[in-house]
């Protein structure tokens, strides 16, 4: 069948449909099943194939059949391939490039006319993509990819036959391989011992774990950009569907419609989408008799940076199951055990309703059930994929081209000379990623007239509003306004699903102007950002300067560190070569070797300096290279990957801390700073339950730790507690400090993750380099009051005690304009706060960092606060 094409073109018509008919029936016969590559059925009672065995399967199908092609698409964090399968039907197959070409001049909907885009729709195949395996604890959708696989490619169907004609269906067996083997081994690892359901250690993705579905607006992750890259500049799928575990109990499936809220900026015709197919899903559990298909609880419309939610402000319809019972093995469930409702929702979980119309009623339940709801949710998509294909086609077409009308008079600058040029630089890669079109100007221009004038440099980005994707670019780099909901009129708030705001400019420190003009200026389009070339300022002799201002200076000093180079720091700001610098900059004395690599460095990281005349007056700071620990605990913090992978990408050194080390002692031997990721005290005292894990991961740090962080800190070291982890050193040290969000209730004070204004005090060496009017990201976050309460006589006096000079801050939450994007409740807590607080204890320091300054990897305008703490413990 490989190389039918060569002899078909004297067929008739009949003969060559008689012909491929055989040709299909004989290729079924041919497919490998997965049971005869795995040795077991897909969802197999208690066994779990491993990434491996699942990629070999599929390109043993590639190999059997001219219905699939396996592609590979990139590596992983720990090094493994990444696949994507196609599958259509033989012909199909033959015109994949003019297939991908027509869905993207369709998703683009650039230079067609209504009449051609007609056309193309009438001509091209739906796109639809399926992936499996993001959540790698949620076992069962990544051993449905090889069974879907194989009906895909084999079953003879009308059904099936009508889907390959139709649908070019792009199956992503696993979008996380590297945590699928991980899952896989620990469970084989434990199957029928006592631990045979222990969760996995540590993160199953090597950084993110879990967060590996909150990566799609930023890419940080290679997964991630290696999906991005198809979804947003090569397939343009119109649907897509992503699978997940576990369904609010006891449904064995939520699907669409979602809850509210919706994002505003999402298109009507997304959101009509999702309901169509939604409904199309739940009709299809019932024909089957598959009870307790359930809608409009919990999951919302309103977040981007899903896998399921950022398609949608690319005019994607985006679907999300949770499908019930990942374990691989059977379970009776008993009704009379049920809750009475889905949370607080209300929705009977027994009684029939609008959106739970066929309820669970318990019983027996399988690894092979689990699976079978996939089969039969990706069955529904790929039938209304096929039965519509001509709408889905040109319906992303209108959305694009009424995008690109909506926003003919709107252009976003990101200008030339920021405070920090690298991160400007990265905010337009992440927006590339997204498959956002971005200009660079080739010369200088004005926008505006009057005292709205702005002038602009050459070399500035430029992002028009008249492009398909502007809802992700409204989305992305225009403030959230979260609706004020309400259980009931004049009732407590509704509170948020996920967090509602991440506005890139103010996560990333970066200016970004809106105008309501199309700018005329000459430009050329930007593939990806580069740094702008590194100026040395001034001719002096007695050595260098670096800007304090950049990310990238951190990395620059990592490395001459590493090579040996002494740097220092100025505690005062600079002003030399008619450059004003802030407080910090870094210093570097003259000699062959440091000028050598600053060479080498500076201008490839794109970091400015200035060649000085002479030592520069004012307090100097020496550094040295920290001996730098992270706390690790067992279980997989998702915020200790976070913190590792930023530290990584500015090339701090570090060792990772656990338990039994802290238990040890001695740690002023080791380490000058010891970080504490997000985590409660109790969490970090007790660690995992022993009669859940196995003996080696079981317990926390203990009494015995506690007390050796104390002693650590009195002989010199230095703590960093970041966000919760904060509690740890304010129940156990003596220190004037109150955290004020403490034991307050939801219903008024709530703050889910949100961006908030930071008032940052510049002069103070945690926060050396960061824009003083900053931007931060809290969620759930403390916020500190300094010294102790004024008592009972002292507040009937007016007298208010002075703060100890032990604590000083950084930085409080700004007291005016605090909410930037997203919502909060009870924001007057917060207000003139401190955030960012040093106290010294004994011979060392205590540093709080009240806020998520790396969360996820995306608020790159407080990362310093981060480094410069880290660089406090070792100088």
């Amino acid at each position: 069948m490989k190389n039918l094409a060569s002899f078909t073109g004297s067929m008739t018509a009949v003969a060559l449909a008689l012909l491929l008919q055989a040709g299909a029936a004989l290729a079924a016969d041919q497919v490998p099943t997965p049971e005869s590559s795995f040795g077991f059925a897909p969802c197999a009672e208690r066994r779990l194939a491993t990434y491996e065995e699942i990629e070999r399967y599929f390109r043993a199908l590639d190999a059997a059949s001219n219905r699939i092609e396996v592609f590979d698409i990139g590596a992983t964090a720990e090094g493994r391939t990444q696949i994507l399968s196609i599958i259509s039907s033989e012909e199909n197959m033959a015109q994949l490039e003019r297939w991908r070409e027509i869905a993207e001049r369709l998703a683009r909907a650039q230079d067609l006319s209504d009449e051609e885009a007609r056309a193309l729709a009438r001509e091209g195949k739906a796109v639809v993509w399926i992936d499996f395996g993001l959540h790698s604890t949620e076992r069962a959708h990544a051993q449905t990819a090889p069974w879907l696989a194989h009906l895909a490619v084999s079953e003879e169907t009308p059904e099936w036959h009508s889907i390959r004609d139709q649908v070019i269906f792009l199956l992503l067996p696993n979008l996380n391989p590297d945590g699928t083997t991980m899952v896989a081994e620990w469970y084989r690892e434990h199957v029928g011992t006592p631990y045979e359901e222990a969760p996995l250690p540590e993160l199953y993705q090597k950084y993110v774990g879990h967060d590996n579905n909150r990566d799609w607006f930023m890419f940080n992750q290679p997964e991630s950009r290696n999906v991005g890259r198809l979804l947003y500049h090569q397939w343009y799928p119109q649907i897509v569907y992503n699978q997940h575990q576990e369904a609010p109990f006891p449904a064995r499936i939520f699907l669409p419609p979602f809850e509210d809220p919706m994002n505003p900026n999402i298109p009507a015709l997304v959101m009509r989408g999702i309901n169509l197919v939604g409904e199309a899903m739940g009709r299809r559990f019932d024909q089957e008799s598959k009870s307790g298909a359930l809608s409009r609880v919990n999951f919302d419309t309103w977040w981007n940076g899903g896998m399921r939610t950022a398609p949608y402000f690319h005019n994607m319809v985006g679907i999300l199951t949770e499908t019930g019972h990942s374990s691989p093995a059977s379970m009776v469930y008993d009704p009379e055990k049920f809750p009475s409702s889905f949370g607080s929702t209300g929705v009977s979980t027994s009684d029939p309703s609008t959106f739970y119309p066929n309820p669970f009623e318990g019983g027996e339940w399988h690894f092979r059930n689990s699976c079978e709801y996939m089969i039969t949710g990706s069955m529904a998509v790929l039938d209304i994929g096929a039965k519509r294909r001509e709408e889905w086609l040109y319906d992303i077409y209108r959305m694009g081209r009424d995008a690109i009308e909506r926003g003919a008079g709107e252009t976003y600058v990101i200008p030339a000379g920021q405070w920090d040029d690298g991160t400007a630089a990265r905010l337009v890669d992440v927006l590339r990623w997204g498959g956002v079109e971005v200009d660079r100007a080739a010369s200088a221009f004005s926008v505006g007239e009057g005292e709205d004038r702005r002038e602009y440099a050459a070399g500035s980005y430029l992002v028009r509003g008249a492009q398909a994707f502007r809802p992700y670019v409204t989305d992305l780099l225009n403030p959230q306004v979260y609706p004020d909901r309400r259980l009931y009129p004049g009732g407590p708030p509704e509170l948020p699903y996920d967090i509602t705001g991440w506005t890139l400019p103010l996560q990333m420190g970066v200016e970004v102007v809106r105008h309501e003009v199309a700018v005329d200026v000459r430009t050329e389009p930007v593939e990806w950002a580069a740094v702008p070339a590194a100026e040395t300022h001034g001719g002096g002799r007695w050595g260098w300067a670096l800007d304090p201002r950049a990310n990238d200076a951190f990395t620059v000093v990592n490395r001459l560190l590493a090579a040996g180079i002494p740097v220092s720091r100025l505690a005062a700001p600079l002003s030399a070569a008619r450059q004003d610098w802030p407080a910090g900059s870094f210093l570097i004395e003259n000699d062959e070797a440091a000028g050598r690599e600053l060479d080498r460095h500076t201008g490839a990281l794109g970091v400015e300096r200035i060649a000085l005349r002479a030592r520069p007056a004012g307090e100097i700071v020496e550094l040295r290279t920290p001996r730098l620990g992270v706390y690790h605990a067992w279980g997989g913090n998702i915020d200790e990957g976070w913190t590792r992978w930023v530290l990584e990408q500015f090339e701090f050194r570090y060792e990772r801390v656990h338990d039994a080390d802290v238990r040890a002692g001695e740690l002023a031997e080791r380490f000058d700073v010891i970080l504490l990721p997000d985590a409660s005290l109790a969490s970090m005292h007790r660690g995992l339950d022993a009669d859940l894990m196995p003996a080696p991961y079981a317990g926390g740090m203990t009494s015995r730790g506690l007390f050796h962080l104390l002693e650590f800190v009195d002989s010199g070291g230095t703590l960093v507690a970041l966000d919760s982890a904060s509690e740890l050193p304010l129940t156990l040290l003596d220190l004037e400090i109150r955290n004020v969000t403490e034991r307050r209730s939801s219903d008024s004070f709530f703050v889910p993750g949100t961006i908030l204004r930071l008032a940052v005090d510049t002069s103070h060496p945690l926060a050396w380099g960061v824009q003083p009017d900053a931007a931060a990201f809290f969620a759930r976050s403390p916020a500190f009051e300094i010294g102790r309460r004024a008592s009972r006589s002292e507040r009937q006096r007016g007298i208010e005690p002075e703060p100890p000079e032990a604590i000083s801050v950084a930085a409080r939450w700004a007291e005016e304009d605090l909410l930037l994007s997203g919502w909060m409740l009870g924001g007057s807590v917060l207000e003139g706060n401190a955030a960012v607080v040093e106290a010294e204890v004994e011979e060392g320091r205590v540093i709080l960092l009240g806020l998520r300054s790396q969360h996820r990897g995306q608020p790159h305008g407080t990362f310093k606060l981060l480094f410069n703490s880290i660089y406090r413990g070792a100088s």
